[in-house]
């Protein structure tokens, strides 16, 4: 690549140039219109006026040319500047919350670890520590697990996996998996399925496909303290849309523009009173991404949530 001469070189190589130029060609025209030295003289004085108010104007015309430039140049470097320095505080604070996410469940697995090792506990309480050991080890999965898928999608390295399956087994497991965690917190998680009477396959990558809606669904238990949450499938013409509304917190107006995107303070402010990474949205929305797919979000702060995940025509196979 050819490096451009700096703009004071260009500026005077032009200015040089065209005086270069103008000189020689008035005073031809000069010297043959006229032979009266007096006249020429003062013709002379006219050219060297005009030419310093002509290149006076080029001047202008590049300097200012050249401060918009620097002016776009600065306000963007001061832009990238800010954001860098907001990505880096955000990841700290990020960073932080995970060494948190980890830390809490690895000590309620050491703490129990260590009450089972007395010889004297009831065998209710050995039950119950056990139970404890187990959702601390799960949440302490689900965090590595995050960190993991997420760090893949910032390396670029997450990769489809295609194959077929049938959508309604996929789907019935998830609403069979996340059923006693809904009735644990006394919500009612409802089914409702369009296509369950129709054998549809589908072409995609299922683990995927399962992890969007797993992150929905469990979003949606988290986040929803009393009511219902519905678990939905529609088919639209050879597309599938897949749907969670729930009766919980809602998400401010402000933060629905953000709420998919990775390292943002609308992720870290909305969880930070909830156990979870809060990296599951952003995961889902990478994942959609790969799968050609759309999510999106309505939501009204106070009264729930609905998420909406549109699988494109092109993964639904015969039915």
């Amino acid at each position: 690549m050819k490096k451009k001469l700096g703009f004071e070189f260009r500026i005077t190589i032009i200015y040089l140039i065209f005086g270069v130029f103008w000189i020689i060609f008035t005073d031809i025209l000069l010297e043959m219109h006229t032979k009266n030295a007096e006249y020429l003289v003062n013709l002379q004085s006219v050219k060297g006026i005009i030419y310093v108010v002509f290149s006076a104007l080029i001047v202008f015309t590049l300097s200012k040319r050249y401060a918009r430039q620097q002016k776009f140049i600065k306000t963007n470097l001061q832009q990238s500047i800010e954001k860098a320095e907001e990505s880096d505080r955000l990841k700290s604070v990020f960073l932080a919350n995970m060494s948190h996410e980890i830390r809490t469940p690895m000590n309620g697995i050491l703490g129990f670890v260590n009450l089972l090792e007395n010889s004297e506990i009831s065998s209710e309480n050995y039950k119950q520590y056990v139970g404890l050991v187990r959702k601390s080890s799960e949440r302490l999965l689900d965090t590595i697990n995050d960190i993991i898928e997420i760090s893949k999608i910032q390396a670029k390295e997450a990769a489809l996996n295609v194959t077929a399956f049938d959508l309604n087994e996929s789907v019935r497991f998830l609403f069979d998996f996340f059923k006693p965690a809904a009735n644990e917190k006394k919500l009612s998680l409802s089914l409702k399925n369009t296509v369950a009477d129709k054998k549809i396959r589908l072409q995609t990558d299922k683990i995927k496909l399962e992890s969007i809606l797993s992150n929905l669904i469990k979003n949606a238990i988290k986040f929803t303290h009393e009511g219902s949450i519905e678990f939905g499938v529609q088919q639209d013409k050879n597309s599938i849309r897949f749907y969670v509304k729930d009766t919980g917190i809602g998400i401010p107006a402000e933060r629905l523009n953000v709420i998919f995107e990775r390292f943002t303070q609308a992720d870290l402010t909305i969880t930070k009173p909830y156990e979870g990474s809060g990296l599951g949205l952003s995961i889902s929305k990478a994942y959609a991404d790969l799968l050609g797919g759309e999510i999106f979000v309505e939501s009204e702060e106070g009264k729930g949530s609905i998420f909406t995940f549109i699988l494109p025509a092109n993964s639904v196979g015969k039915t």
